[in-house]
């Protein structure tokens, strides 16, 4: 149970500190990037394209709508219109600065709260001071007391009491709830930063300055103090018609004058229309009177001050111009008659000439008298559009209504007739002569006229000629084709019908007449039979005769395996090329001077005795230079002395393995390869005819390096790829050459997109003017940098990296750098810089070496060991010295022979006779020392120890 009971406490402990945590997340969000002021009757700067507007479906007021935009990290504005909230995504900051609208200034305007800027490294004050005043319109850096309560809560600066605010804030209770919000203490004021510091820091952060403090009529040169309470006043905004021209304008406000508190007025004039002028008296009373007024609007502004208060309003007079005395439209029609022949259909009455001294508000149309049946369509508009009328007479009538409701009415007449329609007019063209064996023809009806177009056509043989032999196509059109026609004359009848039913007929004859010399006679030559690997023929037509000349030879093919090539087609002797194995057939057609003709065929038969390997080409080698988007490489001249059945491409085991094959395009004559690198590739083709022969071939790709590798650069941008216009893209382009300036030109070689954050990329390389050199990688990507660094709007779009499209680094030449992570990976005993990368320009290498920093570690604990070991030895030398000092002196010991000692003798010797016996101090050397213990435990016989010795008694034997 205790356990459990731990538990609890713990899960309570820490989702009280996730809670706390999540709040001061917000907090802090909040209140490093919000700007505290609510604009109200403003949008944004670009409208619906300055940015990516969401609507929040649950949320229904601002502090909720702030509040939930300050937890999204790509929420930059929180706008709310009829009680709705949008949560507005920018593309740049200064496109959603707020734009006042005086037009939206009414009971409900949208407001908007400026949350964050799209810049990371900016607040809204830095594009605030950039905008200019005239289009931000009137930028109060004041809150009223309900935005900065609002504020409060929104950066959730909550207390239970005085320890959870910060400095300079107070704990200020609600009184529906024990918690309450921390508020800045008397004579501080809460920054856009959300801290609270002095009003006179305040007034530096603004840039508020004798000249821009409000002057009072006591004292001009007193400014305003920031503890001046807040004045509510208004004034009533009036109408007046002219010619009355005078009117006053009232104050009010809460709190009202007291006792001997009195208020100062100043009223002052904002607009006026143009060229007019007016007079103003009273200006510094409540009431203020204005005389000699013009037509327009005038806007007037009140000021009330006293010594420790101050407010404004703002009021408004139209002048409205003098009533008019209305006069009754005129309607007029144009025109007023008219006359329409069928068969046009249509009309038009034109109302909008009609007058009025103000206006005419309405248009009605009716019809008065028509044909019976006649159904019309009217609409109310000033032009009246008719159509399928009919045979008759009409009267419309038009009714005008002015501003004032009072009509006036108009009518016109329009007389629709019938037109005569006339029969049609047949003709079936010139009689013709035509002469054996030409056989064919084609009459010409197209002649035929009718005053309103001809709706069938139709021809026939004459009843005479119903015997004799013809064939008819197209009879129902207006060319007739004749064919197989014989010798004799030929009567053909047209008949042509309109939309009445009426009718016409023409007659045309044809004469056939014999030929009148002798058709040619053609000769294709005899059959030819040839063997593979002959694939080609001579085709002979000299043979083919004519009583006169032939004057045309035409070779086709009839028929074959596959479609032969001819190499003149017109000529009596043609080649034939591209022949396989088979059977064709080929036909030779003779014309002479009058148009006979005749034709002729011959066989030409392919056989194949011994089948031949087919050969395969692979195209020879290539040298190709990077970057190229496909390595196309081109088999199609293999050749087989019938037909190469299979394709087949390979890689050799040399060649790179990297690169992508299209499709199948191994399979067919020409391969198609992809994301190839610079290297060698090494392709083998192997064909194979339908006996099952092959060929192969190799070819050999050289890829050479991108001559441009060193010197392209990377800009990743900060936007997602599905964002970046052309446009925009074109804007880069020109802002990067600025920043290069001007004997630099762009080329862009890729735009493309990150794999893991969506985000574009561009890459490109710079050129000297004139292509004669390009510029170093990292010089083009130092420039930028610096460039950036100063200022990261320069672009107007925001830059997430820049850098080299390869890395350039030789990590100090003991080392290689990762393309990937741009690290310098360093061989074995050496290290990184740390000097350099931690209070350097944080640029990788390998400069130092692991050897030299163990020794220069080792030297530095020695040298601390030894300076260590000095200090305690100089400790102790100065401490022996102090004790030395201290201590009493002694007299320096006599030394003497010892004298024998008998064995009850229990005397000892003084103290200042002990002394240490050596076999110097005897003249025997048969002196013997016998050591005894001391009968008592706590003295010696010879004297006490000294110096930590124990010197006992000696007994000496002769």
């Amino acid at each position: 149970m205790i356990g459990i009971y731990r538990l609890g406490l713990y899960l309570l402990l820490f989702e009280c500190c996730i809670g706390d945590y999540a709040r001061w997340n917000v907090r802090r969000l909040c209140s490093e990037m919000l700007y505290p002021q609510i604009f109200t009757s403003y949008l944004p700067r670009g409208n619906l394209t300055g940015g990516t507007y969401t609507q929040q479906l649950h949320l229904n007021n601002m502090q909720d709508c702030v509040v939930a935009c300050c937890k999204k990290p790509l929420c930059n504005v929180a706008f709310t219109h009829n009680g709705t909230c949008y949560h507005v995504e920018c593309e740049d900051s200064m496109e959603c600065l707020p734009l006042y609208r005086p037009e939206l200034a009414n009971d409900n305007p949208p407001s908007m709260v400026l949350v964050r800027p799209v810049e990371n490294n900016k607040v809204w004050a830095d594009f605030l001071d950039q905008f200019s005043e005239e289009n931000v319109g009137t930028l109060s850096t004041d809150g009223t007391e309900q935005d900065q309560v609002m504020f409060n809560e929104v950066n959730g600066i909550t207390c239970i009491d005085q320890s959870d605010c910060m400095d300079n804030e107070v704990c200020i209770k609600r009184e529906e709830s024990n918690a309450g919000t921390c508020q800045c203490s008397s004579g501080f004021k809460r920054n856009i930063a959300g801290t609270c510091i002095m009003m006179e820091e305040i007034d530096a952060e603004l840039g508020v300055t004798e000249e821009t403090k409000i002057p009072t009529v006591k004292d001009i040169s007193t400014s305003i103090k920031p503890t001046m309470k807040q004045l509510l006043v208004s004034a009533v905004s009036k109408e007046v018609r002219l010619p009355e021209n005078e009117v006053t304008l009232s104050a009010y406000t809460v709190p009202a004058e007291r006792g001997n508190q009195r208020y100062n007025y100043a009223w002052s004039l904002l607009n006026q229309p143009e060229g007019h002028t007016g007079t103003m008296t009273d200006q510094n009373r409540v009431t203020v009177k204005l005389s000699n007024l013009s037509e327009g609007l005038y806007t007037f502004k009140v000021a009330v001050s006293s010594p420790n208060a101050y407010g404004e309003a703002y009021a408004n007079v139209s002048v409205l111009p003098p009533k008019r005395i209305n006069q009754a439209p005129i309607a007029i029609i144009t025109p007023a008659s008219q006359i329409v022949k069928l068969p046009n259909t249509g009309a038009v009455l034109d109302g909008s000439n009609s007058k009025d001294d103000d206006s005419v508000i309405s248009y009605h149309w009716e019809l008065q008298q028509g044909p019976i049946g006649y159904q019309p369509n009217i609409l109310d508009t000033p032009t009246l559009q008719l159509d399928n009328l009919i045979a008759g007479n009409y009267t419309f009538k038009l009714t005008v209504e002015d501003s004032n409701h009072v009509t006036n009415s108009t009518s016109a007449n329009i007389t629709v007739l019938e037109v005569t329609d006339y029969p049609p007019s047949a003709n079936a063209g010139q009689n013709v002569i035509i002469y054996l064996p030409q056989n064919t023809l084609t009459l010409n009806g197209n002649l035929s006229t009718d005053d309103r177009g001809i709706a069938s056509w139709e021809w026939t043989k004459s009843p005479s000629d119903q015997n004799k032999a013809v064939d008819m196509q197209n009879t129902r059109t207006p060319y007739l084709q004749l064919s197989n026609l014989e010798e004799g004359m030929y009567t053909f009848v047209l008949k042509v019908t309109d939309d009445s039913e009426q009718s016409s007929t023409a007659e045309v004859h044809v004469f056939v007449k014999p030929p009148t010399n002798k058709p040619p006679k053609a000769d294709a030559g005899d059959d030819i039979s040839i063997a593979l690997p002959t694939t080609r023929a001579v085709l002979n037509g000299t043979r083919s005769k004519d009583d006169i000349k032939i004057v045309l030879y035409h070779w086709e093919q009839v028929s074959g395996p596959n479609n032969a090539e001819f190499t003149t087609a017109n000529e009596s002797i043609t080649n034939i090329t591209k022949l396989t194995k088979g059977d064709y057939v080929f036909k030779l057609t003779v014309v002479d001077d009058n148009g006979n003709a005749d034709s002729d065929t011959v066989n030409v038969k392919i056989t194949q005795n011994k089948n031949a390997p087919p050969k395969a080409n692979a195209g020879g080698d290539q040298v190709v230079t990077a970057p190229i988007s496909a390595l196309i490489i081109n088999g199609s001249q293999s050749s087989d002395d019938l037909r190469i059945g299979q394709w087949l491409w390979t890689r050799d085991q040399s060649s790179l393995a990297i690169g992508t094959i299209i499709q199948d395009t191994d399979k067919s004559p020409i391969l198609m390869l992809t994301d190839v690198v610079p290297g060698r590739y090494v392709f083998r083709l192997k064909v194979t005819d339908d006996q099952g022969l092959s060929g192969e071939d190799t070819v050999s790709v050289i890829v050479k390096p991108d001559p441009q590798l060193l010197h392209l650069v990377e800009l990743t941008l900060n936007i997602g790829a599905s964002m970046l216009t052309v446009s925009k893209k074109d804007s880069l382009v020109v802002k990067l050459q600025m920043l290069l300036r001007d004997e630099a030109s762009i080329v862009v070689r890729n735009l493309r997109t990150e794999p893991h954050t969506g985000k574009a990329i561009l890459v490109f390389y710079v050129e000297r003017k004139g292509g004669k050199a390009t510029l170093p990688g990292p010089e083009v990507v130092k420039r930028l940098r610096e460039k950036l660094l100063q200022d990261s709007g320069l672009l107007q779009l925001s830059v997430a990296n820049i850098d080299t499209a390869i890395c350039q680094n030789n990590c100090s030449g003991h080392g290689v750098c990762n393309q990937e992570t741009r690290q310098c990976l360093c061989e074995a005993f050496w290290m990184q810089n740390l000097i350099q990368k931690y209070f350097g320009n944080g640029d990788s290498n390998c400069d130092w070496s692991i050897l030299y920093v163990i020794i220069a570690l080792l030297s530095l604990v020695v040298c601390w060991v030894g300076f260590i070991w000095g200090l305690v030895c100089l400790c102790q030398r100065i401490c022996a010295s102090r004790r030395r000092l201290l201590r009493p002196k002694k007299k320096p010991p006599r030394y003497s022979l010892l004298q024998p000692e008998p064995e009850d003798d229990s005397s000892a010797f003084s103290t200042h006779n002990k002394m240490v016996l050596s076999e110097s101090d005897t003249d025997s050397d048969d002196v013997l020392f016998e050591h005894r213990k001391s009968k008592s435990g706590s003295h010696i016989r010879n004297g006490k120890s000294r110096n930590g010795f124990i010197k006992v008694g000696s007994r000496v034997k002769t």
